[in-house]
């Protein structure tokens, strides 16, 4: 065999059979050699070989999800004095237990809470929470409270194993397929220190070629590949830069000199472009060749989830997902918002765990939802403000369903700057994923200890 690590890429590459580098012919030349290094590890391993089995789906509930009206604590005369006019009246809840009931319109969750599918995590936030929807959200997807961190938790997870493995035990980073992404660009969860997940909306958006003289598909094109959209216009001034934008650092981001600066951001740009370039053929030929077995509401979420379905059952190698809905930021018309964000969240999610389970693939993958905080205890009227603590909703066959933690907290005197406070961490919930789910050292990758919930069925912990 040839030393030429290029001539090897490319007889891999070749023997496999694979026409991931049908794209890689648009690409400038001193990329070249990099999507075929791409494409022979790709093909050598493309079902995932000895990877962990299991998989992980992350949920964004992007903007603040109101936690108790969507696990509505039924007999808590306190809520209902908080809340006169917001309040959803105990009969129209759908009961869980005797104490709380679901968001009428939330009845995805009263049925995976029904079938034993769906965990509550009462509660979960961090100490000394941030009410601002850019920093908490930071916090979140990097698991750094108190600095700003350069990563985020799964991106660092990715930093230190090879395909997935625990890591420490490889000082190699898991390859771009390891993790999927249905975002415009790499959420900072999951980009690390060498690690760049493929993301993009839909699998039309993976390819596009000069011949086809559409200008609308070039330019979702160029915009998946490309820095518009970092900057997004949002409503929080703490973190607002000139001209109405709040900057979103990508996990790689440090202090470097301005020409240093301007390569790597070139780097990160190329790269990203370069990965989805590499595994679109691959992509787009899994999800065409699987067959959803439910069907889904139709809803742009629910699009999205049917499609990760669609990359599980195919045996694509990613072992962690990720997806998002937005719209959470309920200051006002609350009531009327609400109904149809639970009912596209809950509806969503129920196809995708029953789609899983009938296509044979729910006993190896859990979902986890997450929203930067909570909302104030307290009504403003037709909405409610930023908050705190919150519910978290962990759904899958492998989980011991039923609600986890105490009950949350509505006293006005025990309340955290008049919101719910903060009694399970966030960073034991990833701990325990880490350590129990994808079976890695959890305290490497968070840099250090925390609790781990019981959570999973125990022939089920890793």
């Amino acid at each position: 065999m040839s030393s030429n690590p290029f001539l090897y890429s490319r007889r891999s590459f070749l023997n496999h059979g694979m026409q991931l580098l049908s794209a890689a012919a648009t690409l400038p030349m001193f990329l070249d050699r990099s999507a075929r290094a791409l494409a022979a590890d790709f093909a050598a391993n493309p079902q995932g070989s000895g990877r962990p089995d299991n998989i992980l789906v992350i949920v964004q509930m992007a903007g603040g999800n109101d936690g108790l009206n969507t696990v509505v604590p039924v007999r808590n005369d306190d809520y209902y004095k908080a809340r006169p006019t917001l309040s959803i009246p105990q009969k129209q809840t759908l009961r869980a237990t005797d104490d709380f009931g679901f968001h009428p319109s939330a009845t995805g969750f009263k049925k995976m809470w029904d079938d034993g599918q769906l965990a509550v995590l009462h509660s979960v936030g961090y100490p000394n929470h941030n009410r601002s929807h850019f920093r908490s959200t930071d916090i979140w997807q990097t698991a750094e409270p108190v600095k700003v961190a350069k990563s985020g938790w799964l991106g660092r997870y990715f930093d230190a194993c090879c395909s997935g493995e625990d890591p420490g035990s490889q000082p190699k980073a898991a390859e771009p397929s390891a993790a999927i992404a249905l975002t415009a660009e790499p959420p900072t969860t999951l980009i690390g220190e060498k690690f760049i997940p493929l993301a993009f909306r839909s699998p039309a958006e993976l390819t596009y070629a000069e011949s086809t003289g559409n200008d609308r598909l070039k330019s979702a094109f160029e915009r998946l590949n490309s820095d518009i959209g970092l900057h997004d216009p949002i409503n929080d001034a703490d973190h607002m830069a000139p001209g109405g934008t709040i900057h979103i650092p990508r996990g790689a981001e440090r202090p470097m000199a301005a020409a240093d600066s301007a390569v790597h951001a070139d780097d990160f740009l190329q790269r990203s472009a370069l990965n989805a370039r590499v595994y679109a053929d691959r992509i787009k030929g899994s999800i065409a060749a699987v067959h959803n077995k439910v069907a889904y509401p139709a809803s742009p979420f629910a699009d999205e989830l049917k499609i990760v379905a669609q990359m599980i059952a195919a045996g694509l190698p990613a072992r962690v997902y990720y997806v998002q809905i937005g719209g959470f930021d309920t200051h006002s018309n609350q009531a009327q918002r609400h109904v149809k964000l639970l009912g596209d969240l809950s509806g969503g999610l129920a196809a995708f765990v029953d789609d899983l389970k009938s296509l044979g693939h729910l006993d190896r993958t859990t979902v986890v939802t997450f929203s930067e905080f909570g909302r104030r205890v307290k009504e403003n009227g037709s909405g409610t403000d930023h908050g705190e603590a919150a519910p978290l909703f962990v759904m899958g066959s492998a989980i011991k369903p039923g609600f986890h933690g105490a009950d949350p907290e509505l006293r006005p005197d025990k309340l955290s700057r008049g919101d719910v406070p903060f009694a399970q961490d966030f960073r034991s919930v990833y701990a325990t994923m880490l350590a129990q789910w994808l079976r890695a050292d959890d305290a490497k990758v968070l840099g250090q200890s925390f609790p781990r919930l019981d959570l999973f069925q125990p022939a089920r912990v890793g």
